[in-house]
Order: C-alpha cells, then sequence, then structure tokens
C-alpha cells in the first residue's frame, strides 16, 4: 500500500514538474484597417522575444492562435533571428498569438506551402551546343556556366521557380532575365513534378495545359512580370551581360521561401556593377517579394509587358504604395489574366513605357530597393474572376501595405 501510495505521488509529482517547465506569454496583434486581414504574415524579432523573455527557448516552442497550434518559420533577415507566422484578422479586430515554451515542447510537423528550387542537368555534359543528359536535380547553389545560352536545355523550365499554392513563377536565368507565370487551377504545389521530362528544350509539356494548369504568359525581351533591369540612353537594359552569376537557395519552408542572385559584373553603357537579387514568396499569397541591392545606381527599373487588348491601371496614392497593373485576354490560354507591380512613392521617379513595356523606374536608397509583383489567372479555383474583383485585390493589398498590423510584445 505505502508502496502504491509512493508511486502515485511521484506521478503527481513529474506531471507538475513538467507543468512548471512550460511557460507561456502573449502577442498583441491588431488590425488597425476596416477590411479583413486575411493570411497575413507576421514576422516578430527574437531578439525582443529574449529581450522580454530570457528563458525563452527558440528550439522548443510553439505557436497558438485562437486556440490552435500554427506553423511558423524561423528567418534570418538581415543578419538577425525571426520567428515568421501567418494569421487572419477581421476588421478592426484585436487578438493574441500565444507562444508556448520550455522543455522538451515540439512542434507539429506542418506542411509546406511555399516551394523554390532550380535544377539543372546533372553532370552539365554539354556539347554541340546544349546541356545533354535525361536528369534534372535541385541543387541548394549554382554558379551558371559562362557558355550558357538561353534554350540551351541546361535548367529545368529555363531557370528558378518559386511558388505558393496559389501561383507560380520562374525567372528566365540567361541574357533575357525576365519573369514568367505559371497559371494553375489545382491548389497545391507543383513545380517539382513540372518539366522534369523537357530535357532538349523544345515543345516543353508546360507550353500546353496539363491537369495542373500550364505557362500562361508570354515575355519576349519585355520587362514580363515584375523582372529588374535598368533604365539608360533611354531604353531598359536587362541583366544580359555579367562577368558571373550565382544562384543560392535561402529557404524553403510552411511559411515561405526564398532565393537570391548574385549578378557579378553587369555591364550597362560601359560601366559596371554587382547587383543581389532577393526573391521570396509567402504561404497563401500571389505576391512576390523582390529586394534588389546595387551600389551607385541612378534607377533600377521594373514593369509589365504590354498586350494588345488589356487594360491598364494605376493606383495614385500621394505617398506609400501604389501600382500599376493590365487586365485582360493576355494569358497563353486566351483568357483573362490580371497582372501588377506594387512599388513605394518614395522611390519612385517616373511612370514610363517603351515599345515592350509598360515602365517603372525607381530610386534605391541606401543601395537598396524594394517592389513586389502578383498576378491572377482566372482558371485559378476560387480565384479572381473578373476585372472588378481584381482591382478590388490590389486596391487592398495597398491597404495592407500603408497599414501593417500593429504587433505589441
Amino acid at each position: 500500500m505505502i508502496r502504491k501510495i509512493f508511486f502515485i505521488l511521484l506521478i503527481v509529482a513529474t506531471s507538475i514538474s513538467c507543468s512548471a517547465n512550460k511557460k507561456t506569454f502573449s502577442v498583441s496583434l491588431k488590425n488597425p484597417t476596416t477590411i479583413d486581414r486575411t493570411d497575413e504574415y507576421i514576422s516578430i524579432s527574437l531578439d525582443e522575444i529574449i529581450k522580454k523573455y530570457p528563458d525563452f527557448n527558440s528550439k522548443s516552442f510553439k505557436v497558438i492562435f485562437n486556440e490552435k497550434e500554427i506553423p511558423y518559420q524561423l528567418e534570418n533577415l538581415d543578419g538577425k533571428q525571426f520567428v515568421s507566422f501567418i494569421i487572419s484578422l477581421k476588421p478592426s479586430e484585436k487578438s493574441n498569438v500565444v507562444f508556448q515554451y520550455g522543455d522538451n515542447i515540439t512542434s507539429s510537423d506542418f506542411k509546406n506551402e511555399t516551394y523554390a528550387e532550380l535544377s539543372p542537368k546533372k553532370g552539365l555534359i554539354y556539347f554541340d551546343g546544349k546541356f545533354r543528359g535525361e536528369v534534372f536535380e535541385s541543387v541548394p547553389s549554382f554558379k551558371v556556366p559562362s557558355i550558357h545560352k538561353d534554350h540551351d536545355a541546361l535548367f529545368k523550365y529555363e531557370g528558378p521557380g518559386w511558388e505558393s499554392e496559389l501561383v507560380g513563377y520562374r525567372l528566365y536565368l540567361d541574357w533575357r532575365n525576365a519573369t514568367d507565370i505559371f497559371g494553375k487551377k489545382l491548389r497545391k504545389l507543383v513545380l517539382k513534378e513540372v518539366g522534369i521530362h523537357d530535357t532538349v528544350a523544345k515543345d516543353d509539356s508546360y507550353h500546353n495545359m496539363q491537369d495542373w494548369g500550364m505557362d500562361i504568359f508570354k515575355v519576349g525581351s519585355s520587362l514580363g512580370i515584375g523582372s529588374f533591369g535598368m533604365w539608360s540612353n533611354n531604353k531598359v537594359n536587362m541583366v544580359s551581360v555579367t562577368d558571373s552569376v550565382i544562384y543560392n537557395l535561402l529557404k524553403n519552408g510552411p511559411i515561405k521561401s526564398e532565393f537570391s542572385i548574385n549578378y557579378y559584373g553587369w555591364l550597362v553603357d560601359k560601366k559596371k556593377y554587382d547587383l543581389n537579387a532577393n526573391i521570396s514568396i509567402n504561404a497563401r499569397c500571389r505576391l512576390t517579394k523582390c529586394e534588389l541591392t546595387i551600389d551607385n545606381a541612378e534607377n533600377l527599373v521594373t514593369g509589365l509587358a504590354k498586350y494588345e487588348g488589356t487594360n491598364f491601371h494605376k493606383s495614385n496614392n500621394l505617398q506609400g504604395w501604389n501600382y500599376i497593373a493590365l487586365y485582360g485576354k493576355q494569358s497563353l490560354a486566351n483568357d483573362e489574366l490580371g497582372i501588377a507591380v506594387l512599388f513605394n512613392n518614395e522611390n519612385l521617379i517616373e511612370l514610363t513605357e517603351d515599345n515592350l513595356s509598360h515602365v517603372v523606374k525607381l530610386k534605391p536608397i541606401n543601395s537598396k530597393l524594394k517592389y513586389y509583383f502578383t498576378a491572377a489567372w482566372v482558371q485559378e479555383p476560387n480565384g479572381i474572376k473578373n476585372e472588378n474583383q481584381f482591382l478590388n485585390y490590389l486596391d487592398n493589398l495597398l491597404i495592407k501595405l500603408n497599414n501593417p498590423l500593429v504587433i505589441e510584445l
């Protein structure tokens, strides 16, 4: 009987000890606007958390919202650590996110909702103007061979690709250096399987409708959607001539995927520049964020490819974020597609155009520039189905960018 009582007391003591090691704190989030903030990306500094809660264990914690555990991702931003997650708030709503931490607290294994990759040919065997072989292999980093040119079959779908479950994008990693769109008919990640058998750079499968969707945009020599370049001698100069180009995958996670491309010795009118591009996409989001770093550049440009029969739109905020947009039958499926670039007025030099593109000329501040681009295809499941819905989507994006959620730790 004494042994039984001792055993029960031991269980109770152990339970109390475990409970004592489990601690919580709350982070207050407030929606300062009168619109829904659906699937909003939040990032909180770990330094600030540890400053207020010195015993916080960044390797053993969960994030709780509305009494449910939610996925999070640890990120390194400008040399500092952050924890990021996705939440939704109703108009003017104030709510709390709860951090639960302590010894032996394991977060659930949440699925990735974003993906990025660069998949060159395995072995890099080159002859007769093409890279040979039957297998593409995703790599964490890659220096582009100096002999690389467009349509030489080096990369799966011609360069890096990135996606949320809503939309995908790809960048032609050659002299074009322009961005294209993968439209989706299924709400899922697909790029791992796209183009795996397209090994000769001819009649690629994604140019025809697949069960998941297809390549839906014509880029040519234009700025495509949100591509970057420089305005010099009254024209757009793409990132076409460089000394070297290096790709690095930065993260693939449940909340965010990101990669960087370093362009060394980018030649524009007898001047050379080193340009770094960080490109990322968040879960449940169509937006791509493009962060550029360059020294001694008077301007950088981005923009949208012109397409006959589309309607051009632009916002007119006097400060903060604005957009230019095109809507109409501009997809390669001959149906409606909306595309837009979002930029901050503090960087704006002017809106202009050439024969191929609507151009946004921007000024880097302290060598840095940030902008976004987005696309919405009519065939997306439960997506944006007409021009009014697309413009409403863009107007709400501006409200969100110009009025971030209020975070109190």
